[in-house]
């Protein structure tokens, strides 16, 4: 018997790193969990932090189950960022639940133009298997499924299957107002306080809510638990509808499955990398500069070795080094010292605020990337320093204090994912064909790569010509065992955040062959 679809191990990471990625800061863990009696169709755990999907919800072909899959985990990554869960009865939560879900897939359609189409496929999915509603009907249920299939048809620019008697269509007008006001509101708590109305007006009982309102409800999946004081809820900025029942804003071309590198304009609210003053930054890690350039410096050796008066000290390092014959002895005087370039290349995911012993990631990656660009740049080592997911260089041996500025200007963006296959793509598969000896990019990233495959691939390909280490920080054992798989087991190093500089200085010793 085949494989189901869903239990091959790189679609299933592909879907994880898909759900990750479009959650935003801290993301939940993703769980792909086909078996019903742990996951009859979704949820959203936000005491757990955890979101998961059943990937079998649909029975429909597998590339068909896919993308519903994928829709899936954007409705609940919708969840994760944009609802605040309340105590409610089970009628008002049933109603709260139809406008909560499309508020937060409009949010998501706006925090990722992307995702758009995705959201209308599930959309179709839903407005098809829904009833038509009960024309000849006064029953105020009917008028709950009126707007819960009326959600699916703006999005699709078809009408709403079936009708309102006319009562219920004296109902709806009084309610369809609130409807409205909920689905783009920027909170819970306008649903929530909208639901309780709605209710109200229409004298709605549980029981008068039609069984196949219930049953598609229950595909979209449930919330579960409470917020943590660490684990607040995001502003949503939402979509307009027009007439047509078409978004106002956002692209709607296909999507890919890749999420984008940067979901806000660059050079906007916190996620700029912005010029700081760097003098407290460079006198912090002077010490360990000048440790690493007096090891790596090329010093004058003494051409003749004689008696003095006074007597004197021998000094093998003296002897062994020369500015023009580094690390070698008198007698391999013949062969030509090693040239040297490195790409450092930093992700600054949101991630990177987590703290550790009082300082940022981002804080402990500064340290380390300024300890290196000032030994590189005083020995003229060439090298570049690069931000991914945005791919931009920021300082290198001709940058000056606009570098140094940069560097200490360092903050974390806001997104979930870092694109170092990408970076690794971009600026690494240059380096193969330059003319320097050692070829060095040093990868400083805290998690799994959203684009860990591609980053293997470049990887591999360039072996035995470009030196391409990953350093992963405060790494849990999942995330240690998915980045050695990126890098390759010899040529990744974890650490915590603290240790981080003295970590780089030993690489870059080892390089060189201290």
């Amino acid at each position: 018997m085949s494989v189901p679809w869903y239990e091959w191990k790189n679609i299933k990471n592909r879907l994880i790193t898909f759900g990750r990625a479009i959650q935003g800061t801290t993301p939940y863990r993703v769980t792909i969990e086909p078996d019903k009696g742990r996951c009859a169709t979704g949820y959203c755990n936000f005491t757990n932090r955890e979101i998961a999907v059943n990937p079998s919800i649909f029975d429909l072909p597998p590339r068909k189950q896919y993308r519903l899959t994928k829709a899936i985990l954007v409705h609940e990554s919708g969840h994760k960022r944009f609802t605040m869960p309340g105590k409610l009865s089970p009628v008002v939560g049933i109603v709260a639940n139809i406008l909560e879900d499309e508020r937060v897939e409009r949010a998501m359609c706006s925090e990722f133009a992307g995702l758009v189409n995705l959201v209308k496929e599930l959309s179709f999915q839903l407005y098809t298997e829904s009833k038509p509603v009960d024309t000849s009907s006064d029953c105020p249920g009917e008028v709950v499924s009126y707007f819960l299939q009326l959600r699916w048809a703006n999005r699709l620019g078809q009408p709403v299957k079936g009708g309102l008697s006319p009562l219920n269509m004296q109902r709806w007008e009084k309610i369809e107002h609130l409807v409205s006001e909920a689905w783009a509101s920027d909170t819970s708590e306008v649903v929530n306080r909208n639901a309780e109305e709605i209710v109200h007006i229409l004298g709605l009982r549980e029981v008068q809510i039609p069984v196949w309102v219930i049953s598609i409800l229950g595909k979209l999946g449930d919330q579960k638990g409470e917020r943590g004081a660490d684990d607040p809820v995001e502003k949503s900025r939402i979509l307009k509808m027009d007439s047509d029942g078409e978004e106002t804003e956002g692209d709607t071309q296909p999507f890919d499955g890749e999420v984008p590198p940067n979901d806000s304009e660059a050079g906007k609210g916190s996620e700029a990398i912005e010029p700081s003053p760097y003098l407290w930054l460079e006198q912090k890690i002077q010490g360990l500069v000048q440790e690493l350039i007096e090891e790596l410096a090329i010093e004058n050796a003494q051409n003749d070795w004689g008696s003095v008066e006074r007597g004197g000290k021998l000094m093998l390092r003296e002897y062994l080094r020369d500015r023009t014959r580094p690390f070698i002895s008198q007698e391999m005087a013949s062969r030509k010292p090693p040239t040297m370039a490195v790409r450092i290349i930093v992700d600054h995911s949101t991630s990177l605020n987590m703290q550790s012993k009082g300082m940022t990631r981002i804080e402990s990656i500064a340290e380390s990337v300024m300890m290196l660009h000032l030994v590189f740049t005083q020995l003229d080592i060439r090298h570049e320093v690069i931000i991914t997911p945005q791919q931009l260089k920021i300082a290198d041996n001709y940058s000056g204090e606009r570098g140094k500025a940069l560097i200490a200007g360092l903050i974390p963006a806001k997104c979930g994912w870092e694109n170092m296959g990408l970076a690794l793509k971009t600026h690494a598969i240059p380096m193969a064909v330059i003319q320097e000896d050692i070829k060095l990019i040093l990868c400083l990233t805290d998690g799994a790569c959203n684009d860990a495959k591609l980053g293997k691939e470049i990887c591999r390909l360039l072996r035995g010509k470009v030196e391409i280490t990953g350093v992963l920080l405060d790494p849990d054992e999942k995330t240690k065992g998915y980045v050695t798989e990126m890098f390759g087991q010899d040529r990744m190093i974890a650490c915590s955040s603290e240790q981080i500089p003295n970590k780089l200085s030993s690489i870059i010793r080892a390089i060189r062959g201290i």
